[in-house]
């Protein structure tokens, strides 16, 4: 079993720059991992940190080779709103959220399949969602044509 721990994962940048995920919180079996590199957010404000959370779901009978497990996955990478000292008192605003970006993955599992299905059905979604196609659609706003 893998342990809750920190989890190293590279930018889309031209030279990638490498974000540390460290372990948060565990919420109701929701497991919470936070990046609070300076990189990502150099303000250190919670609310800007990028997060990555996972949860699984088992039917009581998946053991007994029926029912389903789900995993629910989920990247927030949000945006700080920029900021400026023009308040009457001179204090500088608290930092807020402006937007994010957000992928959700869920995934179902039958109690019959193999880890082989698993791992190649895995494999096989997280590479059509790199191909080019499905890439231009998320990057650029372009569908296929």
């Amino acid at each position: 079993m893998a342990a809750f721990a920190n989890m190293t994962i590279a930018d889309a940048l031209g030279t990638p720059v490498n974000h540390t995920f460290v372990p948060a919180r565990i919420i109701n079996g929701m497991y919470v991992w936070e990046d609070q590199s300076a990189a990502s957010n150099p303000d250190g404000v919670p609310v800007g940190f990028n997060t990555i959370s996972a949860m699984g779901v088992m039917s009581k009978d998946v053991n007994a080779g029926k029912g389903k497990f789900a995993l629910d996955y989920r990247y927030i990478q949000p945006t700080l709103e920029v900021v400026s000292n023009s308040t009457v008192s001179g204090i500088l605003p608290a930092a807020t959220k402006g937007y994010e970006c957000a992928v959700f993955i869920k995934t179902v599992w039958s109690a019959r399949s193999t880890a082989q299905n698993r791992a190649d059905a895995f494999k096989m979604a997280v590479l059509g969602y790199q191909n080019s196609q499905i890439a231009d659609w998320v990057k650029n706003y372009q569908q296929p044509t």
